[in-house]
């Protein structure tokens, strides 16, 4: 596919943690444990070797207070914390998803072995739970945690409450989230004014999660690796740019995800997902390739998907490197409709949306339509290929032009989309004025 920028899988430069020299609080506390044992029993016991009933237990109590210690301190201390990454499995299914729940069960019971630890959220129209795997001599049985009846998993308080019972409960150095549900990127509610099948991030009857909702349950001082998801629509500019700061990487689509999604994959690359031996970056880019390769068996319609890996640390520098090589996108001044022929990709009027028109614009393919300064395009180039490392794509998505599932012949794919303001939705356009992504690339160049 052709683009104006060339792209490659970059140098992954991945946070990086090191335990700290000397010895550790375990190590500190088994020393004083002998030490202070020998100084105790050893050099001041009774010299004919015959204890008292009242010496023995000042034994028994010194001794059993000094293991509690060095216990309790080697439980506390994070470099004793497991090397593996916690996964977090969001099934928001109160919705038509809800067929998905046994099928994706079975998968993450079957890919599952010791020394993983996964969790698992899933709300269903029967309820919601939180549950932990676990063995047993049947096999892997995920063990209900906490139960919470019906409520709303479209919900930013439900997503950070279930964030912050894994983080309490199962401490470690790193966490992954994969959220699975339907989605439609930074859109507000009801964005694309057809309630029924529009959902920004979740859908629970009828309820949808805001990308700021989203962003804000994502407690602080929590060390997310990275967000997997699982949705239609989510490799935004304006949703990786809102994620900076709250985790460091995103595997997202940027046209929606064709049934049935990465389930065939969790059998066997559960572990790319839960392994801290590795880079993560490395861990997420071969677990896409993996995906996009199983794509590819597929025939039909079923041989369509988008995905990339963006680094979101990237993104404001990115986000200043398209201001700059636009003017701010000057030349959208007093144009009602995005330039005639730009890649998209979403499917306008597969969802009831009316007006019919698209939404989700490939960024590169914007950007040069709305070039300005000539000078500035070797920064942005530079910027774009940092923020996406991986990025794959089929040649055509549902059928491709003119199929009757108004599918789209896939030309362009930078790995990023945005939406481009229109006259047929101005309280759309209005909203758009309030994200990060668009006070970030407008405004007068110094």
């Amino acid at each position: 596919m052709s683009s104006v920028c060339p792209h490659r899988l970059a140098l992954f430069r991945g946070r990086t943690s090191r335990p700290s020299g000397g010895l550790s609080c375990r190590s500190l506390c088994a020393h004083a444990v002998t030490t202070v044992g020998v100084a105790l029993f050893g050099r001041i016991a009774p010299s004919a070797g015959i204890w008292p009933a009242s010496w023995k237990l000042l034994r028994s109590v010194c001794w059993s207070a000094l293991v509690l210690l060095a216990v309790g301190c080697e439980r506390s201390t994070p470099s004793e914390q497991p090397r593996g990454r916690v996964l977090i499995v969001y099934l928001a299914l109160d919705n038509n998803l809800q067929v998905e729940y046994d099928a994706r069960m079975s998968a993450l019971r079957r890919s599952w072995r010791p020394g993983m630890e996964l969790w698992v959220y899933a709300d269903t129209p029967s309820g919601a739970t939180l549950g932990r795997m676990e063995a047993t001599p049947e096999g892997a049985t995920l063990r209900t945690v906490e139960s919470y009846g019906a409520e709303n998993s479209a919900s930013g308080a439900t997503l950070e409450r279930v964030l912050r019972t894994v983080w309490e409960r199962s401490p470690a150095t790193g966490y992954g989230l994969l959220f699975f549900s339907h989605a439609t990127g930074w859109l507000p509610e009801g964005g694309l004014q057809a309630p029924l099948v529009s959902r920004s991030i979740g859908l629970d009857q009828g309820s949808e999660m805001s990308l700021d909702a989203f962003v804000s349950a994502i407690p602080s001082g929590m060390t997310l690796d990275y967000v997997i998801f699982e949705a239609c629509l989510m490799a935004g500019a304006e949703v990786a740019l809102a994620l900076a700061g709250h985790t460091d990487w995103v595997l997202a689509s940027s046209a929606e995800v064709v049934e049935p999604g990465f389930r065939p994959l969790y059998a066997d690359n559960l572990a790319l997902l839960t392994d801290g031996g590795h880079p993560v970056e490395e861990q997420l880019a071969a677990f896409g390739q993996r995906y996009m390769a199983y794509v590819r068996t597929l025939s039909g319609t079923g041989c369509s998907a988008t995905l990339s890996l963006i680094r979101t640390s990237s993104m404001p520098a990115l986000a200043e490197a398209v201001r700059r090589v636009t003017r701010g996108f000057a030349n959208e001044e007093g144009r009602d409709t995005p330039p005639a022929g730009l890649q998209h990709f979403d499917r306008p009027g597969a969802y009831g949306d009316r007006p019919a028109a698209a939404r989700f614009y490939d960024l590169e393919a914007y950007v040069e339509a709305c070039l300005a300064d000539p000078d500035a395009e070797a920064a942005f180039c530079g910027a774009l290929a940092d923020a996406v490392v991986w990025r794959d794509a089929t040649e055509r998505f549902l059928g491709g032009d003119g199929s009757p599932y108004k599918g789209f012949d896939i030309v362009r794919h930078c790995g990023l989309t945005l939406y481009v303001p229109r006259g047929e939705f101005p309280a759309l356009n209005e909203t758009y004025r309030r994200t990060a992504w668009w006070h970030a690339t407008r405004g007068a160049i110094n």
